[in-house]
C-alpha cells in the first residue's frame, strides 16, 4: 500500500475511514475539507503508527499521495476530479459517492487512471461497516488489494461487479435504516409491555447483535436458526405467525426492491 493516502471530504464517512486506517496504517494520512471544523476534528485522530496531517486544497492532497479517497457528495465529485486533472495520473482514485458510476468517474479522470467505486455504510463509524468495491479496467491486482485493505480497517469488504451496486445499496447501504426501525419497534414493544425504555432498548439491541453474529458464525440459513427457537405450541411461533400474516418478509423485500429502483434512477441522472 502507498505510504501516503489522501482523504478529500472529512464528513462522517471520511472521518470514519481515517480513524479506522489510523489504527494500524504505517505512513501518512492527509486530509482536506472545505469546512475548518471538519479538518480540526480530523486532526484529533490519534495514532501510534501513522502521521495525521491536513492539506490546504484538493490539489495539494492529490499531488502528495498515490491513493486519493474522495468522500464527497455526488453532485460535486466529478467537477473536483476534472479540476484536479493531470495531478491524478498514475494514482489510485477511490470514490464513495453514491450513484456516481465508474464510467462517469473514469471519464472525468486522465486517460488510463485507476478508479475504484465503493459503497460503504454508516456502521463504518464504529469499525463495523460493510463496504462493497468495484473497479474500472485500469486497476491492478495490487491496487485492488490496497483499496480493500483500507475498507477492512472499518469493517468487512466484498468485491462485486458494478452491475450489483444498486442491489448492494438497497441491502447494506440502506440496510442500517431498516434495522434501526426494527430496533425502535422492538424496544417500543418492550415499553408497551411494562419495561423501562433503557432496558427494552438493551434487550432489542443485544438480541439483534447476538442473532446476527450467530448467523454468521454458524453458517446456517436464518430460517434453520429460526426453527430452533420456535418450539411447538410456544410463544415464538405465535409471534412469527403474526409477523408473517402481516407479510413481514414480503414488506422487507418490497422495501429493498424500492430502494434498489431509486438507486438506479439516481445513477441515471
Amino acid at each position: 500500500m502507498d505510504k501516503k493516502i489522501a482523504i478529500v471530504g472529512l464528513g462522517n464517512m471520511g472521518y470514519a475511514i481515517a480513524a479506522g486506517l489510523a489504527k494500524n496504517f504505517h505512513g501518512e494520512i492527509i486530509g482536506f475539507d472545505n469546512h475548518p471544523a471538519a479538518v480540526e476534528n480530523f486532526k484529533t485522530i490519534s495514532s501510534t503508527s501513522c502521521t495525521i496531517t491536513s492539506a490546504s486544497s484538493e490539489k495539494e492532497a492529490a499531488e502528495k499521495c498515490g491513493i486519493i479517497i474522495y468522500a464527497l457528495k455526488p453532485d460535486v465529485i466529478l467537477n473536483i476530479l476534472r479540476e484536479t486533472g493531470d495531478l491524478l495520473k498514475n494514482k489510485l482514485i477511490i470514490s464513495i459517492a453514491a450513484g456516481v458510476t465508474l464510467d462517469s468517474i473514469t471519464k472525468a479522470l486522465p486517460d488510463g487512471t485507476s478508479a475504484v467505486r465503493v459503497m460503504p455504510n454508516t456502521p463504518a463509524l464504529i469499525s463495523e461497516g460493510m463496504s462493497v468495491l468495484c473497479k474500472n479496467a485500469f486497476v491492478t491486482e495490487k491496487q485492488m488489494s490496497s483499496a480493500e485493505n483500507i475498507f477492512k480497517a472499518v469493517g468487512k469488504t466484498l468485491i462485486l461487479p458494478e452491475k450489483h451496486i444498486d442491489a448492494v445499496t438497497a441491502i447494506s447501504g440502506c440496510g442500517p435504516a431498516y434495522v434501526f426501525t426494527f430496533i425502535q419497534a422492538l424496544s417500543d414493544a418492550g415499553v408497551a409491555l411494562g419495561l423501562a425504555r433503557k432496558d427494552a432498548l438493551l434487550l432489542a439491541c443485544q438480541t439483534l447483535k447476538g442473532a446476527s453474529e450467530m448467523t454468521m458464525q454458524s453458517g446456517e440459513e436464518p430460517i434453520s436458526l429460526r426453527n430452533k427457537v420456535t418450539s411447538p405450541g410456544g410463544s415464538t411461533i405465535d409471534a412469527v405467525h403474526v409477523l408473517e400474516r402481516a407479510a413481514f418478509s414480503g414488506i422487507v423485500i418490497d422495501a429493498a426492491v424500492k430502494a434498489c429502483d431509486k438507486s438506479k434512477k439516481l445513477g441515471e441522472k
